[in-house]
């Protein structure tokens, strides 16, 4: 591997990491104190300014952001192009993640949906399934 290519692929953790920070509506100062890290720490690791940062840290955040260290490299362009219109929408729209403060087991339920060749669900589609599919988790508990 060479030097560019390391850089670039931690790169693309930095951007990960915040991807993941934001639709769960946390903050830098929020994702710092559940992770028991500086928000500068955060920060430098986001906007790619610090390029190693240990195994220690990427456990308490992941832990910090309920997911396992390997999310923050999984961005493969085949499950880019396996999400739908809608649903990529819904993605990139960060009011609607923070005011929905969708988790990452929810996203990953909206992605498994498959839809028949002639329907093309919209963003407002999966709020409805979204909601529809809370009520049912709150009955079961």
């Amino acid at each position: 591997m060479t030097k560019k290519s390391i850089i670039l692929y931690n790169m693309r953790m930095g951007e990960r990491i915040k991807e993941l920070r934001k639709r769960l509506g946390l903050t830098l100062q929020e994702l710092a104190d559940k992770a028991g890290l500086y928000k500068s720490n955060i920060s430098d690791i986001e906007n790619e300014k610090r390029f190693k940062p240990n195994i220690r840290t990427l456990e308490k955040i992941a832990k910090a952001l309920n997911c396992e260290i390997g999310d923050f490299f999984e961005r493969s362009i085949e499950k880019e192009e396996e999400i739908t219109k809608g649903l990529k929408e819904l993605l990139k729209d960060e009011r609607s993640l923070t005011l929905l403060k969708i988790t990452n087991e929810e996203i990953e339920w909206m992605k498994s949906i498959r839809f028949r060749s002639d329907q093309s669900p919209t963003k407002e589609t999966y709020i409805d399934m979204l909601y529809t599919y809370r009520k049912l988790e709150e009955k079961e508990d």
